[in-house]
Parts: C-alpha cells; sequence; structure tokens
C-alpha cells in the first residue's frame, strides 16, 4: 500500500510518518504543502521553527534526509488543490493520502488517492460533525473521541468510517489540552487505520449525516463553562483513581446531569439586568 501524508509542515509529516514506516507492506511519502502561500523566507523560517519545537535536531535532519534521497519527500510550490499540485499527487500512484494539513481538500485532490484520503476527526461521527465538537460533546454530556474516516468535499460528511475510539476525559480540566491531546492520537489512529484497510474484506461503517448535525464555533462563555464541567469531571476521576489504583477505572464515564450543565450555561450567560445573553432561560443546544 502507497501511502502519502499530506501534511503543512516537514515535522508535521515526518512525525506521521515516523509512526506508520514500520508496517508491513505500506511505502510512505512525504507530501508538503506551502498553506497560505507563504512567501520562501517565511516559509521555511517557519519550518525551522517547527523543527526545532517538535523534534531533535538531528532525528529529524537524518529522517529529512532519508525520505529526501529517496524521492519520496515532496515539496508543493503551488496550492495543494493547483492542478499543477494535483498532477504531482497523482504521479505517486498513492492508494491512501493522511490528512496533516490545514486545508479543505477539493475533489481533484481527494481523487488523485485510489482510496481517497483519512481524516482523523476529534469527535464521533455521525453526531459531532464541524468545529468545536470537543466542547459541544462536552456541553451535551456525550463521549470524547476520534474518529478515522475518509473525507469528500464537504465538512465532515465522507461516508466511509474506518474507527472510531473513545478516549476518557475525566484527566483534563481544559478544553485546550484536552484537543491538543486528541490532535495529537492521529498519528496512532492512523496506523490503525491503515492496519484494518490492509485486512482482507474490511468493511467501512457509514457516516449517515441524518444521525448527527454540524456544529459551528464556541463562544469564549461556552468555553469557560466546558473548562468548568471538565475540572467537576477532573476532580471526580481523581477522586475515583486513589480509590482504585494509580490507573484507576479509565472506562468510567464522569457523569455530569443535564440539569447541572443547564443550571451553569445560565449562570454563565445571564447579563447583568438579570436577562440572558442568549434570549432565553434554556439552552437549546443542550437536549435529550
Amino acid at each position: 500500500m502507497r501511502v502519502a501524508v499530506v501534511a503543512s509542515s516537514i515535522a508535521a509529516g515526518v512525525r506521521i510518518a515516523t509512526e506508520i514506516e514500520n508496517l508491513p507492506g505500506v511505502d510512505v511519502f512525504i507530501v508538503v504543502c506551502n498553506v497560505g502561500m507563504r512567501p520562501a523566507l517565511l516559509r521555511w523560517a517557519r519550518e525551522l521553527f517547527l523543527a526545532l519545537r517538535s523534534f531533535e535536531w538531528r532525528t529529524l535532519t537524518a529522517k529529512v534526509w532519508s525520505y529526501a534521497r529517496s524521492g519520496k519527500l515532496i515539496i508543493l510550490r503551488r496550492p495543494l488543490n493547483d492542478s499543477a499540485s494535483t498532477e504531482r499527487l497523482r504521479s505517486l500512484r498513492c492508494d491512501v493520502g493522511l490528512h496533516a494539513a490545514n486545508v479543505i481538500y477539493r475533489e481533484p485532490t481527494i481523487s488523485a488517492f485510489k482510496l481517497g484520503i483519512l481524516n482523523a476527526h476529534i469527535g464521533i461521527l455521525p453526531k459531532y460533525r464541524g468545529r468545536s465538537v470537543v466542547e459541544w460533546s462536552v456541553l451535551q454530556g456525550d463521549p470524547i473521541g476520534v474518529t478515522v474516516f475518509f473525507i469528500d468535499s464537504g465538512i465532515d460528511t465522507g461516508r466511509r468510517i474506518v474507527l472510531r475510539e473513545f478516549i476518557p476525559s475525566d484527566r483534563w480540566n481544559d478544553a485546550g489540552a484536552l484537543k491538543n491531546m486528541l490532535f495529537g492520537c492521529d498519528a496512532r489512529l492512523y496506523r490503525k487505520a491503515l492496519e484494518a484497510l490492509m485486512r482482507p474484506g474490511v468493511q467501512f461503517e457509514n457516516n449517515d449525516i441524518l444521525k448527527g448535525r454540524r456544529y459551528y464555533v464556541v463562544s469564549k462563555i461556552f468555553t469557560q463553562i466546558v473548562d468548568k464541567i471538565l475540572s467537576v469531571g477532573a476532580n471526580r476521576g481523581y477522586a475515583n483513581r486513589s480509590q482504585n489504583g494509580a490507573f484507576g477505572n479509565l472506562s468510567t464515564k464522569v457523569e455530569i446531569d443535564l440539569g447541572q450543565r443547564k443550571s451553569m450555561l445560565r449562570e454563565q450567560t445571564r447579563g447583568n439586568d438579570g436577562t440572558y445573553l442568549h434570549g432565553n432561560s434554556d439552552i437549546p443546544c443542550l437536549h435529550r
């Protein structure tokens, strides 16, 4: 199986490639796209900064040299969705692309890969599509996790789900840190997805968008509420771990009932004059 990591930086590409390069039967390429078409000086200054922040210098240099020497490090000079870039991708004859760039893919780019492009979405599909899905999941008391699926040109609407992994959130009291942790699971879960794809008779779960909805970025007020909910869960989780051992029961879901969540939202969104900033004393986003 020929796999290309489509990355916004060399460091990001190498990080994921390192995780999957030892899979039997997998041939890995790193494709680095210039997100935002930065000028050359700015682009390479950014690359250097990210490299120094992400890897030991010698390790990264050795990896980059190895991929470049074997012709498996491709630096795109044109935008990813430019026809020249698409033709370069097609020339690699890759089966699967792995998303590691902050870009929106158009159909010609997706179809440059035989099976398509995988995305590690930090939400449980099909219920949670779009932005701030971690925050919305916490607000509604639903499990947190990552879904690996084949994208299409829509927003998290690709039909083929390869795998999901539910990840406990009871050790986290900050939404930003929790999201960074989930984003950091991409390389490991891409490896699991590729292993699944190489098994005979692999079957996909349907990402039925009628069973979910598209969410949008939450406000700072709602983020503060999410942090409060996570803090309650983290404190309860710490108590459980103290009773059950160093690791506790990681499968236990810390429950804060819907009434408590609505109460937190009402208090945070009440204005000085006693009215509610969202115009209603109820919170329509929280439902069962």
